[in-house]
């Protein structure tokens, strides 16, 4: 797959000139164009979950139609939300691709903006819902994963105070907060939950300040969701002796180095997310809407924790990490997974 490395700016010398180009010229084959969130790949989690599930799907056009996968696609990593409207555009107005994959809640003003002027491209949008006739919007029930792993802090806490450190104060990751406070609560309703935001997404240095703050106030464990931001929270857990949770993957196998600290990680399966929607092309079944992956909804997967070293079920699987994880942990975690699957459970990700 290509970098784009076309200044975004030199797009939006073309907007007199927008309209339908048509489906990909270059090729009889499907072509994936990628935005990818700002923070860019090395996150260790989302962007690179996306990044995975793209490359997934663009290795069996490969082999189908007998080109290469950078045949296939093309991305690009904004470095500001300012970018996405002219990337989105670049590709749209290229005429080369026939879906446009839009990786974070924050591109949506710009897709608002681009989708509705190339009615013959297929765009989606992960994280965000966005209404239109050529737009797949791809939302996670985050809140699940991160009830559970409120749930295996709670069990495995010998302070009773954990914390929480997002990578800003926004719906999304407060939804994130709720369920992991929600789930700590389930198993120990007097609980102390610390809770921190970095204010952006790729600045490991402050992640880890943040996470001494509230290592050094008693929490023993934290649970990251701040992108490249939250690598930070795993190095401070090495050097003051504590332990942490990452997010989206297994983060004790994205960074193993820190896998002696990280006893698990809340999951976010974008990558089959991606990866769905683009074969959808592939194979003429793509359709706008919103699709909505979770435990408790009409797929049955997309969300769940890794830990332990054992497969459980669909939203329990195991873990690269070298912590020891007493068996009544993952009992635990079966119970909780199966109430939020069955609906005893509710999470409020909003409360």
């Amino acid at each position: 797959m290509r970098k784009l490395v076309t200044l975004a700016i030199a797009v939006l010398i073309l907007v007199p000139l927008l309209g339908s180009t048509g489906l990909a010229q270059a090729g009889d084959y499907p072509r994936i164009g990628l935005v990818l969130a700002t923070g860019g790949l090395g996150d260790r989690s989302f962007n690179d979950q996306s990044f995975k599930g793209a490359s997934d799907a663009a290795a069996v056009i490969a082999a189908q139609y007998g080109v290469t996968v950078d045949d296939v696609l093309d991305y690009v990593e904004p470095t500001d939300i300012a970018e996405y409207e002219g990337f989105q555009l670049q590709f749209a107005d290229s005429g080369e691709y026939d879906i446009v994959i839009c990786i974070g809640f924050d591109q949506a003003a710009a897709l608002e903006i681009v989708a509705p002027q190339y009615p013959d491209v297929k765009f989606v949008i992960v994280d965000m819902v966005v209404i239109g006739d050529n737009i797949a919007s791809v939302v996670m029930n985050d809140w699940e994963s991160a009830f559970l792993v409120g749930v295996a802090a709670a069990m495995m806490t010998e302070t009773d105070i954990i914390g929480f450190e997002g990578g800003m104060e926004i719906p999304l990751i407060v939804g994130f907060m709720n369920g992991y406070t929600q789930g700590a609560q389930w198993v120990n309703p007097d609980i102390e939950v610390l809770v921190r935001y970095v204010g952006e997404w790729a600045n490991p240095t402050l992640g880890a300040e943040l996470a001494r703050e509230m290592y050094n106030s008693g929490a023993d464990i934290i649970y990251g969701a701040a992108g490249k931001s939250h690598l930070g929270v795993f190095t401070a857990a090495e050097e003051l002796g504590k332990y942490a949770f990452g997010t989206d993957v297994d983060q004790a196998a994205t960074a193993p180095e820190h896998a002696d600290v990280i006893i698990g990680s809340g999951l976010k399966r974008v990558d089959l997310a991606v990866e769905s929607q683009v074969l959808a092309v592939l194979n003429n079944t793509w359709g706008a809407g919103v699709f909505s992956y979770g435990v408790n909804t009409s797929f049955g997967f997309g969300t769940g924790i890794a830990i332990g070293t054992q497969d459980v079920n669909a939203w329990i699987r195991k873990s690269t990490s070298e912590v020891h994880v007493p068996c009544d942990v993952i009992m635990k975690l079966i119970e909780a997974a199966n109430g939020i699957h069955d609906g005893s459970i509710v999470i409020d990700p909003s409360a």
